[in-house]
């Protein structure tokens, strides 16, 4: 199968009649979804709308967002786009893109009709789900148009989805992904999907966390996907329980959540057979409790917008018994993923000694072909055919990688390099600490001082000299928190990750921060 449009197809003939999703109280077959795709084809094209074009979606999770991905096999692109970004923000990325068609879940209707006057390109505004002035009705508008299989030709390397960054860094930026490299993610071996599994969504499609590394594998493998509109514990843990859910793919802060849940072992949660993570390491102590409570079900995946994935921790490595480096290989990110390459290099470009730090670069069929309309942002950041991560890692003698920390995260008090995930991991384990982020902050003496960020356990307590004290049990002195403030909660990204720009910033305000 060589695009997204061959694999639909297959699933079309070889699992006609069976679920393909479950959302609410509906359920689609696989061949029902086919002949939606080409319906909603159809009727794109009847407005114009050719090979190329960028049509936008804004929605929470649901089986349309699969439809509007298979628009690739007609040759459209497909812009997922972040539900929680506010009017400024989804006028930039719709104009950026130049998407031509906006689909839209009524919920965001509003938002859109305050920047409509903004968006240049779109040419056609569609509601998903209700029936709304001045925009079509999606349903209605695909029962109109027959499934005929489109017919324009589509090759691997065509652009298949624009995901667009997290803009933790700036202005987002959208990764393009072809058919190959979202086919090459769909068929990474470590997940050990079959057409017999029922998968649980809850990351958010507009995420490549959520559809280029969980819903469109699992659609491929031809296995039922269960899709929630957004993550809720308890109906997490209600839907494991009653679909006999074997897999879910979640976020660190997800799991978090999941594990302080207070019912959480009076559900029968026995068919699961994999809980994959990806977005960020999970706190070792998080994990550890996680693998005590639920067992050895927890995989691993390292990746990125521009790279999917780039490392996996495969359940049998998930030991909390064994050799003291097998145990120790549970603070890893695993090892390079089939047919991926990695590769620790200094400043130079040059591969790092053995154990020692460097950023992480990254080549494989699953990386982004480029950003869009950035040439230059694309050869900075590909390079010789390596994709320069910005992630800080080592590598041992047995391949397993370490990520140490972003490059932007990296604290200099002093001269020192101090790096903000080694005092989180610390912050963990303290009893009381439900979620940790630790940032530099000005200090006319050092720089930078390291301030930690707590969101304590519903029920417990605790005071900043507590917290200052726990840390330097474990941690060299010039590494422990300077300070410590409490928030009731802490920003996160679309998909879960903790947005650290934003907290940072908000101590940077009115300095000039030194570059480091």
């Amino acid at each position: 199968m060589q695009t997204l449009g061959d694999m639909i197809n297959h699933n079309a003939q070889r699992h006609a009649d069976k679920t393909a999703f479950i959302f609410e109280s509906k359920r689609y077959t696989f061949k029902q979804v086919n002949q939606r795709i080409n319906s909603l084809v159809n009727a794109l094209a009847d407005s114009g709308v050719a090979k190329g074009d960028r049509v936008g979606l804004l929605a929470y999770n649901c089986p349309q967002y699969f439809e509007v991905f298979g628009l690739a096999k007609a040759g459209r692109v497909c812009v997922p786009l972040n539900h929680r970004s506010v009017g400024r923000e989804l006028a930039y990325l719709i104009n950026h893109s130049g998407t031509s068609v906006l689909i839209v879940e009524s919920e965001f209707v509003e938002v859109v009709n305050s920047i409509r006057h903004e968006l240049d390109s779109v040419r056609s505004f569609i509601c998903l789900d209700a029936e709304v002035e001045d925009m079509l009705n999606y349903e209605e508008l695909i029962s109109r148009f027959p499934p005929d299989e489109p017919t324009d030709g589509v090759e691997a390397d065509d652009p298949c989805v624009l995901f667009y960054t997290s803009g933790t860094t700036g202005r987002p930026k959208g990764a393009i992904h072809t058919h190959k490299s979202i086919l090459a993610e769909a068929r990474v071996p470590h997940r050990n999907l079959s057409s017999g599994d029922v998968v649980l969504c809850v990351m958010p499609f507009f995420h490549v966390g959520g559809s280029a590394a969980h819903m469109i594998p699992a659609f491929a493998f031809g296995a039922t996907l269960v899709i929630h509109k957004k993550f809720d514990e308890s109906l997490v843990l209600e839907t494991i329980e009653q679909e006999k859910v074997t897999y879910v793919f979640l976020v660190p802060t997800m799991i978090i959540r999941l594990l302080e849940h207070p019912n959480l072992m009076k559900y029968d949660l026995s068919s699961l057979h994999t809980i994959a993570y990806t977005g960020a390491p999970m706190p070792i102590e998080a994990l550890r409790r996680g693998i005590g409570l639920l067992g050895e079900v927890f995989v691993q995946e390292l990746g990125q917008t521009e790279t999917l994935n780039m490392t996996v921790l495969n359940r049998e490595e998930h030991k909390l018994e064994g050799s003291p480096k097998e145990i120790k290989r549970l603070e890893s990110v695993g090892k390079p993923a089939r047919e991926s390459e990695l590769r620790i290099v200094d400043e130079q470009g040059q591969d790092v000694p053995v154990g020692e730090a460097g950023e992480i670069i990254a080549r494989s069929d699953r990386m982004m072909k480029g950003y869009w309309r950035l040439p230059e942002e694309t050869a900075k950041t590909i390079r010789d055919g390596w994709l320069h991560t910005g992630d800080v890692g080592r590598m041992d003698e047995d391949g397993y990688v370490y990520l140490v920390d972003r490059r932007k995260d990296m604290i200099i008090s002093g001269g020192e390099n101090i790096y903000s995930r080694e005092v989180e991991e610390v912050l963990y384990m303290h009893p009381g600490v439900l979620e940790a982020a630790v940032v530099g902050v000005p200090d006319e003496k050092w720089g930078e001082s390291v301030k930690a960020v707590v969101v304590l356990k519903e029920g417990t307590a605790a005071c900043e000299e507590e917290i200052i004290d726990f840390c330097r049990e474990h941690l060299a002195s010039y590494k422990k928190p300077r300070s410590v403030e409490f928030w009731d909660t802490l920003p996160k990204t679309g998909s879960g990750k903790i947005r650290k720009n934003e907290i940072r910033e908000s101590y940077w305000e009115g300095y000039e921060r030194r570059i480091h």
